[in-house]
């Protein structure tokens, strides 16, 4: 074996480990990159987000419990930079992954902006209301009115929220009106 191939082992494996690190990893190989580029701060938070995204593609079922097992058995502070890194729609699908949210992660989650091209930018803001409305209850209503009085709240936050608690309303309304209908 060449000298070369043996130091490129000793250095910790192969080229396309190193630069492409979703490549022929198991979904536990990739949180531990994550949690290492987090540590050491190589990339920024936008260079990250893709890897977030990439982490999050997964549509099966059992690949949704292993992941959301992984997520379960994690540091708190790699969870928030997880959030922070995401985007608005990963967000979404990390709520409802992460087996308890704490008020600190509703926070994050809610102060999230859709991209400017979003057509229904709204609709994307309700998702995530949703979810944080569906983790816990009372969650939304303790976060959001912590937002409401800080300086974090982004300016699309306090009219769509407003207006997603009156929905939450409407929704009540009609299953206490209408029980069989509620499914």
């Amino acid at each position: 074996m060449p000298a070369t191939k043996k130091k490129e082992r000793k250095r910790g494996g192969r080229w396309y480990e190193k630069y492409l690190p979703f490549i022929a990893r198991s979904r536990e190989k990739q949180i531990q990159w994550l949690i290492g580029a987090f540590r050491k701060r190589t990339l920024s938070r936008q260079e990250i987000t893709p890897y977030v995204k990439l982490l999050l593609e997964e549509d099966d079922p059992e690949g949704l419990l292993l992941l959301r097992e992984y997520l379960a058995g994690l540091d708190v502070a790699f969870l928030l930079e997880l959030l922070r890194a995401a985007d608005i729609y990963d967000t979404i699908k990390l709520l409802r992954l992460l087996p308890e949210v704490s008020i600190d992660e509703a926070i994050i989650a809610l102060c999230k902006e859709p991209p400017p091209y979003e057509p229904a930018p709204e609709q994307v803001v309700d998702q995530v209301f949703q979810a944080v409305h569906d983790a816990k209850t009372g969650l939304l209503q303790e976060a959001g009115g912590k937002l409401l009085h800080s300086r974090e709240a982004p300016a699309h936050f306090a009219g769509l929220y407003v207006r997603f608690l009156e929905i939450l309303k409407d929704q009540e309304l009609l299953s206490t009106l209408y029980p069989k209908a509620r499914n």
